[in-house]
């Protein structure tokens, strides 16, 4: 019986190194290597789903994740600009550079909106360079980051290379097939305009032909002025605005502010999954529905 255990200890022990060890910058990507790996990955994500991404601070036990790791896989399009080069440098682990075989950056994959025409500088906040980098808030562009990935996947542990690609097919038709009963429920609200704190759901916003008039942030990065406040009062007014969205990991007072001279709603959502995609989709459109019950 004991060798029986033993032998058991061994195989599990041996099975579990056989995982391919994947790190990801965003809790978003991390269910989206749960989705298309399963059980045959190790998965874990350096930010959570409360954070905001764009500032993470490099600490020593995230080197320690990365030193391990097979795979980085980061949303890309600067949104890690400001610490993943710190991280990834700390972590002596050549492979997970840009441009090695361990580095996967999901903006690669995608064509992203908000493209700036022009050289921008620190005047202009933090604007990215290459555009918006929270595409995963769009269905269809997360889907086709899912085939690069599980491709990406399937060069670093080709015996797996069938199950990785077939998973993100499923993941790929669950979408599409999602896709018309979600524009329904969202042309059900009635709600085309909106106004947010930051930029983060304009993908979602623009996949589901709702406009966004405006930002809480007068240029990304920077807290509003009283002036700009008034400005957003006056537009809300003007336009007949019902819904102000507010990313979790941002204050509301400016939008409660907003709130006191104009009754608009004010929904405040997650910006990253928590724990499944489908259920963070519906989320947003939840709370547009809140908006329409509630003006």
């Amino acid at each position: 019986m004991k060798y029986i255990l033993l032998f058991l200890i061994i195989f599990n022990y041996f099975f579990a190194q056989a995982k391919l060890n994947i790190v990801t910058t965003t809790s978003s990507l991390q269910a989206l290597v749960n989705t298309i790996g399963g059980q045959r990955v190790a998965v874990s994500s350096i930010s959570k789903s409360t954070q905001d991404p764009h500032f993470v601070e490099a600490k020593p036990s995230y080197m320690v994740q990365l030193h391990r790791a097979d795979l980085l896989v980061a949303v890309g399009l600067d949104l890690e600009v400001g610490w993943l080069v710190n991280v990834q440098r700390g972590a002596k682990n050549p492979a997970l550079l840009l441009g090695n075989k361990g580095f996967f950056a999901a903006g690669d994959y995608i064509q992203a909106i908000e493209v700036p025409h022009k050289k921008v500088d620190r005047s202009e906040g933090d604007v990215h360079p290459l555009g918006n980098p929270h595409f995963h808030l769009d269905p269809l562009r997360f889907a086709k980051v899912g085939l690069a990935l599980a491709n990406k996947m399937a060069e670093l542990d080709s015996d797996n290379a069938s199950f990785f690609q077939e998973n993100a097919k499923k993941f790929k038709d669950k979408i599409e097939m999602q896709m018309p009963l979600w524009k329904k429920q969202v042309l059900a609200t009635g709600i085309k305009k909106v106004i947010t704190y930051h930029k983060s759901f304009n993908y979602f916003l623009n996949r589901f032909d709702i406009q966004s008039l405006g930002t809480i942030e007068p240029k990304p990065g920077i807290p509003p002025t009283i002036k700009h406040i008034v400005d957003l009062i006056s537009l809300v007014k003007t336009e007949k605005v019902k819904c102000v969205l507010n990313e979790n990991y941002f204050e509301t007072s400016a939008a409660e502010r907003i709130k006191k001279d104009t009754g608009v709603n004010i929904q405040v959502l997650p910006v990253e999954v928590d724990m499944d995609y489908f259920v963070l989709i519906q989320q947003m459109i939840r709370a547009l529905m809140n908006c329409a019950q509630e003006s």
